[in-house]
C-alpha cells in the first residue's frame, strides 16, 4: 500500500473505532438502541451489539491494515482492504438513513445534528481511499 493509502486507512480505522467504542457507554449506549427502535430495525436488542462490534471490528481491521497490512500476502491484503472499505460505506449508508429518518430526533444523534454530514464525509474519505488504492500499481 502506498503511504497515502496507509494514512487514509489509519484515519478511517480511527474514526470508525472511537465512535464504535463510545456506543458501549452512556449516553451513546442508549442512543443506538433508540435509533434502532425508531427506524424499525428487527431485533434491536441484538442489532445494537452487531452495530457496536461491527464498527469496532471495522476500525481495528483498518488500523491493522494501515500498520501491519504489508505483512499480509498481497491477495489477502487486497481482499481485506476492499471488504473493510465496503463495510464502512454500508455502515455510513445506514447512518445517513438514520439521520434523515423523520422520527429520529437530533438529540439522540452524534453531536445532536440532523444533517448527515459525518456519514457523507466518511463515504467521501472511503471512496478516495479506494480510488488511491486502486490507482497504486503494486496492490496485486
Amino acid at each position: 500500500m502506498s503511504k497515502s493509502v496507509k494514512i487514509l486507512t489509519g484515519i478511517l480505522g480511527f474514526i470508525m473505532l472511537v465512535p464504535g467504542l463510545a456506543k458501549f457507554v452512556n449516553p451513546f449506549k442508549s442512543f443506538i438502541f433508540q435509533h434502532l427502535v425508531i427506524i424499525g430495525f428487527p431485533f434491536p436488542e441484538f442489532t445494537q451489539y452487531a452495530v457496536k462490534f461491527g464498527e469496532v471490528g471495522i476500525g481495528v481491521l483498518l488500523l491493522f491494515l494501515a500498520i501491519k497490512g504489508n505483512m499480509l500476502k498481497k491477495q489477502t491484503q487486497k481482499i481485506t482492504f476492499w471488504l473493510a472499505n465496503i463495510a464502512v460505506i454500508a455502515t455510513m449508508v445506514v447512518a445517513i438513513y438514520t439521520h434523515l429518518h423523520p422520527d429520529v430526533p437530533a438529540e439522540i444523534l452524534p453531536m445532536e445534528y440532523k444533517p448527515p454530514l459525518m456519514g457523507i464525509a466518511y463515504i467521501c474519505l472511503t471512496v478516495t481511499n479506494m480510488y488511491l488504492y486502486n490507482k497504486t500499481k503494486d496492490n496485486g
